[in-house]
């Protein structure tokens, strides 16, 4: 046992001293350095835009220095290539990609650390120019949507001598205030009515039933319905 690990240590100690430091250092730091001004993207602060998410940010970093680490353990050793490819077969990715670009912007933050990781700056600065004009370009023609209000799904409930004529008015009401109805049920036994709405806007609802005074209608209420499928009623 001791044998084996004065073996493990001498293996070790005539590796270190065989690496140059100051040849592998500048490319994992060049990888690292390229990595964050790509995935960073600091001309969208110029052009009042949002910056990329912070976990993606963070992968196309870890990426691009794992390519130059990985292609500088490889060097030019056919068998550890084929032995990496064999070990990356197990790893799974779960989180999927909503954007097609970042996986591009993956695959090349993939070469651009390799050529680091071989010691060929001068090809990866000049690829890094080239992405970013490109992103650049990219980002000048991309137009961002903003963001849509999550739309609140309400049952409003009232009673009423006339159910015809007040399904009518709130119906008119409603869609004066772009107010969808989704479902109507009309209980004539119990002289009431039921609406399921959808409201565009906080607030719409209860503006457009503002305008139904004078109808009659007795109890009108409402009930809001969250994502977690409770109710909080409202009068």
């Amino acid at each position: 046992m001791d044998a084996s690990f004065s073996a493990l240590f001498e293996g070790a100690k005539a590796e270190l001293s065989a690496l140059s430091v100051t040849a592998i250092l500048p490319r994992m730091l060049a990888a690292a350095l390229i990595g964050t001004l790509l995935s960073l993207r600091p001309w969208r602060l110029l052009m009042k835009r949002a910056l990329p998410k912070a976990d993606m940010i963070q992968a196309q970093v870890l990426l691009c220095a794992a390519a130059a680490v990985i292609t500088a353990v490889i060097g030019d050793s056919l068998a550890k290539a084929f032995g990496l490819v064999g070990l990356g077969g197990f790893v799974r990715f779960r989180s999927g990609l909503k954007d097609p670009r970042d996986a591009a912007i993956l695959f090349l933050m993939i070469g651009l650390g390799m050529a680091c990781g071989h010691g060929s700056l001068g090809l990866a600065s000049v690829g890094t120019v080239f992405v970013m004009v490109l992103l650049f370009v990219l980002d000048c023609f991309n137009r961002e949507e903003a963001p849509a209000t999550a739309k609140q799904r309400l049952v409003l409930s009232a009673q009423s001598d006339d159910l015809v004529g007040a399904e009518a008015t709130l119906r008119r009401v409603l869609g004066e205030r772009n107010v969808m109805v989704k479902s109507c049920a009309l209980d004539f036994d119990g002289r009431r009515l039921e609406l399921e709405v959808e409201e565009p806007e906080p607030g719409s609802l209860a503006a457009a039933l503002g305008r139904t005074e004078g109808a009659a209608l007795r109890g009108l209420r409402w009930t809001a319905v969250n994502p977690r499928s409770t109710r909080e009623e409202r009068v």
